[in-house]
């Protein structure tokens, strides 16, 4: 459309969506260090039910995970298989269903006996062990902590389990310390965690940047939380650093303010970064309910991407625009990618003559100024008491008054 002629607009090929074309130029891209491919592994079963007032049963988990699962994610983290009895029954009751996405435990570093709380995880059939390493009992020396990330390490490789190490807020010199460590131990990947959403976006991306410069090809994943509200483009962030596996949670859900939400994540990656993440994009919707309703944590009307109000216009210039077919002025992306769909309606800010003539026009109507005048008052006078009219009440009342 000639109105996007001058407009820095980079089209998907599918029109599907479209991006600021200048998140593709040279002078942005030569300042990231974007990985070839990114994993989603979605922490919703295990951060999810740390929502306060949030409990899944172990038959709501396997369905989460089947439609995760459809949708095309590859890894989900499950829980806590050697702490919590629920958790290692739920790992045993997803490999039963026949989940083929790989199960990740946390692992507690700090454990008491952490060879035993190897095996537990082992013993509860889940594919990766990831250690966090956090302030313990069994921890009270830098010596303590040292041998512990050798110790717990080695020992899981030594079983043939897959081994993810990390932690967060790190001083520089020990972080380094700590990844040569798990390195030296047989660390199949490293997470990069901002636990408490302190990080700058871009302090988090060089923390990331830092650490591919010293694992090199060992994988690196990302944990933000959003405590500031900046947790999806902490994440982000990350990916621009180099990560390469994000850790992200359906819905944002999470203890406190929650974690970086798969959804946004999601959407991000594909539509501003241009990363093909090979999921059914039009299950996004799908799944978020499903969580919403077992999480029992109401949406945000106009939460990013699974709102209600997502594709809900009604402002004069919106609604016009829409129904001449410009959906770009005022749409990213067109809804039914994530499986939403989009509604018209006419309420306070829809009663200037644009929005209305273009629907008055589109059902094959030509009011005059008169009539027009006349219908933008009976409009007026129905919001009064019902907020809005949907597009067909519009077309009922107008084509009364136009007779």
């Amino acid at each position: 459309m000639w109105v996007n002629a001058w407009m820095s607009m980079r089209m998907d090929a599918n029109q599907r969506w479209w991006s600021f074309g200048w998140n593709f130029d040279e002078s942005i891209r030569s300042q990231m260090n974007l990985p070839d491919k990114v994993i989603i592994k979605d922490d919703t079963l295990r951060e999810g039910e740390e929502t306060p007032g949030t409990y899944f049963t172990i038959d709501q988990k396997v369905e989460i995970a089947k439609a995760l699962e459809e949708m095309g994610i590859p890894e989900i983290e499950v829980g806590y298989a050697a702490g919590i009895k629920e958790h290692a029954e739920t790992f045993k009751a997803l490999k039963r269903e026949g989940i083929k996405m790989k199960l990740s435990s946390h692992a507690r570093l700090y454990a008491e006996d952490i060879k035993k709380e190897v095996d537990d995880i082992l013993a509860a059939e889940a594919d990766h062990i990831n250690f966090l390493l956090v302030p313990g009992p069994a921890l009270k020396t830098k010596k303590a902590v040292f041998e512990r990330i050798t110790e717990g390490i080695e020992y899981a490789k030594s079983q043939d389990a897959y081994v993810a190490f990390g932690s967060g807020r790190v001083i520089p010199k020990f972080w380094k310390k700590f990844l040569h460590l798990a390195m030296d131990a047989g660390a199949d990947r490293i997470v990069v965690y901002d636990g408490n959403g302190c990080a700058l976006p871009v302090a988090f991306k060089d923390n990331v940047a830092f650490t591919k410069k010293i694992v090199r090809d060992i994988p690196v994943e990302v944990h933000t939380h959003n405590d500031l509200g900046l947790a999806v483009a902490t994440t982000l962030a990350g990916v621009e650093g180099g990560a390469e596996i994000v850790d992200v949670v359906f819905n944002g859900l999470g203890d406190r303010a929650g974690n970086a939400a798969t959804e946004e994540v999601i959407m991000a990656l594909e539509i501003l970064y241009g990363i093909d993440l090979n999921l059914k994009l039009d299950k996004i919707m799908e799944v978020s309910q499903l969580i919403e309703k077992y999480s029992k944590t109401p949406l945000q009307s106009h939460k990013a991407i699974v709102g209600k109000n997502c594709f809900i216009h009604e402002s004069d210039l919106h609604v016009e625009q829409i129904l001449i077919g410009n959906w770009t002025t005022w749409e990213l992306y067109q809804p039914h990618v994530v499986g939403q769909t989009r509604k018209l309606i006419f309420g306070a800010t829809t009663l200037q003559d644009r929005a209305l003539k273009a629907k008055l026009n589109k059902i094959g109507l030509e009011p005059t100024a008169e009539q027009l005048d006349s219908l933008r008052k009976q409009i007026r006078e129905k919001i009064k008491t019902q907020d809005f009219i949907s597009e067909r009440e519009l077309e009922v009342l107008a084509k009364k008054t136009l007779k």
